[in-house]
């Protein structure tokens, strides 16, 4: 799955669901805008079980039979379940059937982070190409008590923990992690300053054959407006030859890239083609990148506040950098998921009357979930999922922020307490029609 954004700020979204709190009932299947032309979704917008969790999900994968969720929870409890009911004390990192969506109880790591002595937080997660390995990442130094710094990795068929990535991980939080198509490499990116010894900030890569950092060493500088300088989002294209990078950055190895940026996934340079205005400046930027044949499709947040902030979704092409659609969504987009020939968005979208969905609303009406065609970026019209929570725990206010499907299920995951009318903490799915 792409490398997606984690943790992200709820202070846009706080004032204005403040106000819609209590006025508005958080509905599954909504009204769209006007038709698209092909209108059936490959999912049902109804969900189907799934146990829950008492924290935000920050990312998601679905491989070995199981769907494993990362995040700042600390506890997993059954469906249906109220808080307390139930609770299983599993923490920060969690596997579910992918048949039942009851929680596996063999898969129990322990994540902490012995500088602060806190459970160890999960942000990023990536699957190997087999889908054998799972890579997560995150802010955390042990796993069992065994050294992993900020990078681990575990069977997906059994869930056992098999040790760190490099021979000293990264010295900080990890917040996006990519494969290479052909399994050899982990590119990793965060706020790190130090990878295997050897500097290398905010970005770098492993051999995951000898467990040494690659020469890989791009570098991002000036952070966006109100944002610490980081890399929130990779994905690599589906020949190997170049990685993907978003985040709050305005530059890549000195030349302007608003947000975004494609480099050589061997020497790190930039990448001729791929424009540097995809976000306006000075304030937008990517916040999940997914890669599907030979497209790029990406979307990110814009803090600007002016009226063609570019929040949605843009689809490029890998190899000359040529945008082929820019579905037009007002609110920040969080995670993308492609499938078959749709484009999942995970957002809190509130204006898509362009790309020819729900148009604002007063008050404004927020959109967790909806469904792009592929070919054109228009939305899908019966395909609409809100979520809900309350004001005293905002991280209940989240909405999705990670998506993941094998083709026969979609699973979201992010902050509330709610989907539609139905009580279902931080953790949903959906099923084919």
């Amino acid at each position: 799955m792409s490398s997606r954004a984690r943790a992200l700020s709820v202070r846009r979204l706080l004032p204005a669901v403040l106000v819609t709190l209590g006025l508005v009932v958080t509905a599954v299947g909504l009204p769209a805008g006007p038709a698209s032309a092909a209108t059936t979704t490959r999912f049902s917008p109804t969900p189907v079980s799934i146990d829950q969790t008492n924290g935000p999900v920050w990312d998601l994968e679905v491989a070995g039979g199981r769907i494993y969720a990362a995040g700042a929870f600390t506890s997993t409890r059954p469906a249906g379940s109220a808080a307390g009911t139930g609770e299983s004390n599993q923490a920060r990192l969690a596997a579910f059937d992918a048949s039942s969506g009851t929680r596996v109880a063999s898969f129990a790591p322990t994540l902490t982070n012995d500088w602060n002595n806190q459970p160890g937080t999960v942000y990023a997660t990536a699957l190997s190409p087999d889908k054998r390995t799972l890579y997560v990442g995150g802010d955390f130094n042990l796993v069992n008590g065994q050294r992993a710094e900020h990078l681990a990795r575990f069977d997906t068929a059994t869930g056992e923990f098999l040790g760190q990535v490099g021979w000293n991980g990264v010295n900080g939080t990890v917040r996006s992690l990519a494969v290479s198509p052909d399994g050899t490499k982990l590119y990793v990116g965060g706020a790190f300053s130090v990878a295997n010894w050897s500097t290398r900030d905010r970005l770098a890569a492993f051999d995951l054959t000898t467990n040494a950092v690659t020469d890989w060493a791009p570098v991002v500088s000036v952070p966006v407006a109100r944002e610490a300088l980081r890399v929130e989002s990779l994905a690599v294209s589906s020949d190997g030859a170049k990685v993907f990078v978003g985040g709050p950055f305005q530059r890549m190895n000195g030349r302007a890239a608003q947000g975004i940026a494609a480099v050589n996934a061997t020497t790190g340079a930039s990448a001729s083609g791929f424009r540097s205005d995809y976000f306006l400046a000075p304030s937008g930027w990517a916040t999940t990148i997914e890669v599907a044949g030979g497209s790029v499709y990406f979307a990110g947040r814009d803090d600007g506040g002016s009226s063609s902030r570019r929040e949605g979704v843009h689809a490029v092409n890998t190899s000359t950098g040529t945008r082929a659609w820019y579905a037009s969504c007002y609110g920040d987009t969080f995670d993308l998921a492609v499938v078959d020939q749709e484009v999942y968005v995970a957002s809190h979208a509130h204006d898509c009357s362009r790309a020819g969905g729900l148009g604002e609303t007063n008050p404004t009406r927020y959109i967790a979930l909806h469904v792009l065609d592929r070919s054109t970026g228009r939305v899908k019209p019966d395909f609409a999922v809100q979520t809900s929570g309350v004001t005293s725990r905002p991280d209940s206010l989240l909405l999705s922020r990670a998506l993941a499907s094998d083709g026969n299920q979609l699973v979201m995951g992010g902050g509330w307490d709610n989907v539609g009318s139905t009580p279902q903490a931080n953790l949903t799915r959906f099923r084919l029609r």
